[in-house]
């Protein structure tokens, strides 16, 4: 039986709710970088063991892009309990991103919407960042699992050519690299999801990516609003290139009519509990477009071991999450995987891989 220390979060929620998200965020950072946070003790159980490719992990819960957006903790973002992490995005060159304020949160709906559009320190102070982790853990017997979320910034002209660039640079460093076509806030990036971009972009990325020494896996994140159409020619451009994997997805445009007014008309990427539905039927659907080829990261209001769950049956073979932090606390990985356990068991799984798309195999029967 495994112990999750003492839960202080609820006592302190009420008050960080009372700052500015963007100021909150960036105090949770703080306590992070000062080891104010109690590392998280999660469960040591056989049956939440995941695979993606030729990665083995502990357990299916991952940190989303978003929340260390400099890479520069790293190795604290493991107390949480996660079994990898996507850091960034980072873009080619600084951009200081829209001005504030840019991050909002709807308490009753568990919801955010942002609109921060990629506020980075660029490739090459990012890099400088990835290289000190390297060295400050050259001892470690084994790394964990990290990413890489790359973005192509404002005003590119060659998109192609600023994701080669950025995979070049951070992959001696990183398990790996995802190309985000997908983000709600940045100007014109949604094109790159249309037929014959993405599948062109797909192509000169790939064949850069086969060129080098070290190679980490190479996903790409794509957005939730995806009509059955759109789905179908993306799932058709990444099974015609040696793509490794696909992040299902990314924070929401659509704004359902239970959110207040007030909020909903924020401009912005919304993500919580919200997008669990829309994005997680686009995930079974890329699952069954994709015939189960293409491994899948499941990302997209999961607050609960049910609602990871039914990304893992739903295809998913490993789940993201960031948004729930903010609700649940910074041992939502322990708690989520508590409640995943007895779901497992219950349907008479030994592990992760098993139940992965076992709602498609249900409804092909």
């Amino acid at each position: 039986m495994f112990h999750i220390p003492f839960d202080f979060y609820p006592l302190l929620k009420p008050f960080l709710f009372l700052l500015d998200p963007e100021k909150a965020h960036n105090l949770s950072l703080l306590c992070l970088r000062k080891g104010l946070v109690p590392a998280a003790k999660i469960p040591n159980d056989p049956i939440l063991n995941a695979t993606f490719g030729p990665l083995s992990l502990p357990h299916p819960i991952g940190l989303g892009a978003g929340f260390d957006k400099q890479g520069d903790l790293i190795q604290e973002l493991f107390n949480f309990g996660f079994s990898f992490a996507e850091i960034g995005g980072v873009t080619p060159k600084p951009q200081p991103g829209n001005p504030r304020p840019r991050m909002f949160r709807d308490v009753p709906h568990k919801a955010i919407i942002n609109r921060f559009n990629f506020n980075s320190i660029g490739f090459q102070a990012f890099l400088r960042h990835l290289e000190a982790w390297h060295d400050a853990t050259a001892m470690e017997k084994e790394r964990p699992i990290v990413g890489v979320n790359i973005a192509h910034g404002d005003n590119v002209k060659d998109e192609a050519e600023a994701y080669i660039r950025g995979i070049e640079m951070f992959a001696p460093y990183i398990s790996f690299a995802t190309i985000n076509i997908s983000c709600p806030n940045a100007p014109d990036a949604r094109h790159l999801e249309e037929k014959d971009e993405l599948k062109a972009l797909l192509e000169r990325v790939t064949k850069a990516h086969a060129s080098l020494e070290k190679k980490p896996l190479l996903l790409v994140k794509i957005s939730p609003d995806q009509t059955e159409a759109q789905a179908k020619d993306i799932a058709d451009a990444v099974l015609s290139v040696p793509l490794d994997g696909m992040i299902v997805g990314n924070s929401t445009t659509d704004r359902p009519s239970s959110l207040p007014a007030s909020f909903a008309a924020e401009k912005g990427g919304l993500s919580g509990e919200p997008l669990f539905e829309k994005s997680t039927k686009l995930l079974g659907l890329m699952y069954r477009l994709t015939e189960g080829k293409v491994p899948l990261i499941g990302c997209g209001g999961v607050f609960s071991g049910q609602d990871a769950y039914a990304k893992i049956r739903a295809g998913a073979s490993l789940v993201q999450i960031y948004t729930s932090m903010v609700f649940r606390g910074p041992y939502v990985v322990a708690h989520i995987l508590e409640e995943m356990i007895p779901l497992l068991k219950r349907d008479g799984f030994s592990c992760i891989k098993e139940a992965v798309g076992a709602d498609f195999r249900k409804e092909s029967l």
